[in-house]
């Protein structure tokens, strides 16, 4: 090295030093991605009941569950909910279609008498033919 011993022993030290700081950081970084890694699996196959944590299913059990409530069962289902809002909406729909049809209805003998919707158009609101 530079033969002068403070100097070589500082140098060395300061490589050294750098070198475990570097290995540190890394060893940390992987630590930090194995343990999301094990946090992923034990999300992904689930967890057993233990004291203050309760049973956790896994992915599998997840999507059987999630699956069972998009297939009609009778009543209980979420499909089953959607299916009796969508035929509610309906109801409603075609009740308002048939009240508004009604009023319709009871407007034409009142534009007949008027004459049309408005001078020199007809009952549609278009111009008389010539």
């Amino acid at each position: 090295m530079t033969g002068i011993l403070w100097l070589d022993l500082f140098v060395t030290v300061t490589i050294v030093g750098g070198a475990l700081g570097l290995l540190a950081r890394a060893v940390t970084g992987l630590a930090r991605r194995l343990r999301r890694l094990s946090h992923f699996l034990d999300d992904w196959n689930g967890e057993e009941a233990r004291p203050g944590v309760p049973f956790r299913p896994g992915f599998a059990e997840r999507v059987a569950l999630i699956e069972a409530e998009l297939k009609p069962n009778h009543g209980s289902s979420l499909r089953d909910a959607i299916n009796r809002v969508e035929q509610g909406v309906r109801r409603v729909e075609d009740g308002l279609a048939s009240h508004l049809q009604q009023h319709r209805e009871a407007l034409l003998p009142v534009e007949r008498l008027r004459g049309g919707a408005g001078a020199g158009e007809t009952a549609e609101g278009t111009p008389p033919p010539e």
